[in-house]
């Protein structure tokens, strides 16, 4: 039996529950960056989040290795999160697992949101509780595959109105697709404003004043718009960065502070502007940015999120 782990939290605690089995803690970070091969997305995300580039390819390579031997199992089982960080992740092991079809699937996927009801994932949970969810694992069906493969490949295809046919089709295989592709919609910019949810989250808590980034962090990840993100604090750097991008900056921190820890924030009035309504981001700013297969950067189409409508439209 193979466990595929959702991270090194939930390693720790999977290590104590005696549960029998190898284990592959799943580290990619395939939410953030052009949806692509490992060597092709090292640099951006280096560039934007620090990751060490050779280290990030070798750690893909032994994730590919661990893979293309689950062969040797009986059960592969997947162990995942209802946020966006995990849902992304899911969709390219179901892509990946529809081609080289186990002959065993397993999901445990808990109904609990991260950050509601108390729950705060699943390397946060106690050994007793993974290994009653062990016990309640379900099968992966073959439709579910085949949703995972389709869904996967419009994340990672060019148009992102592929993610919403997909979803306004139904979907019911995947459990929690809607909400997970409504997140991702959510990240491209907003016709009114031109800062994506998590942006204007982030803008709204720093309007009553200058905010440190633990408790800037805290607060937009716990927010309903924020949490099913399941962001980590590097993803939260990157953007914080980009909001302090200058000549038309939306927020401050402390530039001479090179940990993200030590930051002190606070919102410019341009910053205030565009959360008001009054500014569109986009007309002073640049934007280059990958939301899956999707790269943002003039010439090409500038997709927007219409909040009010519930659709993107390209801008």
């Amino acid at each position: 039996m193979l466990h595929v782990l959702n991270g090194d939290a939930t390693a720790r605690v999977f290590a104590q529950t005696g549960l029998a089995g190898d284990v592959l803690v799943w580290r990619d970070i395939l939410v953030e960056g052009p949806a692509a091969a490992p060597a092709e997305r090292a640099p951006w995300l280096t560039a934007h989040l620090g990751i060490d580039a050779d280290e990030y390819v070798r750690g893909r390579r032994a994730e590919a290795a661990a893979l293309a031997a689950a062969d040797h199992h009986d059960e592969i089982v997947l162990w995942f999160e209802q946020d966006l960080f995990c849902a992304v992740n899911l969709w390219f092991l179901l892509h990946r697992f529809d081609a080289q079809k186990p002959a065993r699937l397993s999901l445990i996927f808990p109904g609990e949101v991260a950050g509601a009801d108390g729950f705060r994932g699943l390397g946060a949970l106690d050994a007793g509780r993974l290994a009653s969810l062990f016990a309640r694992r379900a099968p992966v069906t073959g439709a579910m595959l085949a949703l995972g493969r389709d869904v996967f490949a419009a994340y990672a295809g060019p148009d992102p109105r592929a993610l919403e046919t997909l979803v306004a089709g139904g979907g019911a295989a995947l459990p929690f697709l809607a909400a997970a592709v409504r997140c991702h919609l959510g990240r491209f910019p907003s016709v009114a404003s031109g800062v994506d949810e998590v942006e204007e989250e982030t803008l709204r808590a720093l309007e009553g004043g200058p905010v440190d980034f633990p408790g800037l962090f805290a607060t937009v990840r716990a927010s309903e718009r924020g949490r099913p993100h399941g962001m980590g604090d590097l993803q939260f750097a990157a953007c914080l960065r980009e909001l302090s991008r200058s000549p038309h900056a939306l927020v401050t921190l402390d530039a001479g502070e090179p940990a993200p820890r030590s930051w002190t924030l606070a919102i410019t009035p341009l910053g205030r502007d565009v959360v008001a309504g009054r500014a569109d981001w986009l007309a002073h700013h640049r934007l280059d940015r990958w939301l899956g297969g999707v790269h943002l950067i003039p010439p090409r189409p500038h997709w927007r999120w219409d909040g009010r409508a519930r659709r993107l439209v390209a801008a």
